[in-house]
């Protein structure tokens, strides 16, 4: 990989002007140097001018058992109105379900929709490098190059995106595990087969082609 497509930028730019991200899957970052410090540096004067958030809930208020307070609207609710989750000591979300919803609302939307905030997550990239594939693939699957591409294809084992999909050959490859070996032994399979049906048995005999 010698280029990777920049989400401000919005186009390809070398590896190199990519700061390291363990965190994604190629191991680097989103964004180029240039725009990631300019992130940063926004990001830092939000905090300092934005008021803190208070996480705890007051000293003076009762939280009675089976409560928590959500620090977001500010009630205190029963714990069936939070998410459940094995991440926090009390079992739940920190926020209620209708602020933990609007916060992931937002969170999607400064990651450019709902559509990135998937591919981002699933895949690494955005929904601009995705349409910019889709381009430069005619808008139809990389591999029979008729229907349209509508799945991302990455390889399992590095998690690299590959192409454009379409549905079923997306399938196909997943059914084969995409081994290659396997694949080349389907295709000459088929190919046979299909050169035996066209020659045919000698007359009064059945055979069937090998290989």
């Amino acid at each position: 990989m010698d280029t990777k497509f920049c989400r401000d930028c919005k186009c390809h730019k070398p590896v190199a002007d990519f700061s390291k991200n363990a965190r994604s899957r190629d191991g680097l970052a989103f964004y180029c140097r240039e725009h990631l410090a300019e992130r940063s540096l926004r990001s830092r004067e939000a905090r300092r001018t934005s008021p803190r958030v208070q996480r705890q809930a007051p000293k003076e208020l009762v939280v009675p058992h089976g409560h928590k307070w959500c620090p977001d609207c500010g009630r205190v609710l029963p714990l069936d109105d939070f998410v459940r989750t094995v991440r926090s000591s009390s079992g739940h979300h920190a926020y209620c379900r209708p602020c933990h919803n609007a916060r992931s609302k937002a969170s999607r939307a400064k990651a450019g929709g709902s559509r990135t905030y998937h591919l981002s997550r699933r895949y690494g990239i955005s929904a601009e490098e995705a349409d910019l594939m889709l381009v430069d693939q005619g808008g139809v699957c990389a591999i029979c190059a008729k229907a349209p591409a509508a799945h991302v294809d990455h390889d399992h084992d590095s998690g690299a995106v590959r192409s454009l999909l379409c549905f079923n050959c997306n399938g196909g490859l997943g059914q084969f595990r995409d081994d290659p070996a396997l694949l080349r032994v389907a295709a000459r399979y088929v190919e046979s087969h299909r050169a035996g049906q066209l020659v045919g048995p000698p007359p009064g005999q059945q055979w069937w082609p090998t290989g």
